[in-house]
């Protein structure tokens, strides 16, 4: 009875990693900015609608002025018209999606 229940928590360990890691993957990040960002941000990063006076992600001079903390931060806790995803996103999505966000650039 105790192996199973061993095994049980090894494999419920397993999966709980396995998702977790998936999301600094870029494939994973890519589709949370679609599904969360894109509408307002654009699929190519730059802002239209109701976003349309936010950064352009691709543009070289706006990422060297923020950092990763500050992409992060403004994902988790909201800014002006953009709502908070501080309790919608885990803390490892907000990266992914910060790090995604900064190391977009413009279709060639």
């Amino acid at each position: 009875m105790k192996s199973a229940g061993l095994v049980f928590l090894v494999l419920l360990f397993s999966v709980l990693f396995a998702l977790q890691a998936g999301f600094s993957d870029e494939g994973s990040a890519a589709a949370l900015y679609k599904a969360r960002c894109a509408a307002c941000h654009g699929e190519d990063g730059h802002p239209k609608g109701i976003a349309k006076n936010s950064a352009a992600f691709p543009d070289e001079a706006w990422k060297k002025s923020t950092s990763l903390e500050e992409v992060a931060q403004v994902i988790s806790r909201g800014r002006s018209k953009m709502p908070a995803f501080g309790s919608k996103l885990s803390p490892e999505e907000i990266q992914a999606l910060a790090a995604y966000v900064l190391a977009m650039k413009d279709p060639a």
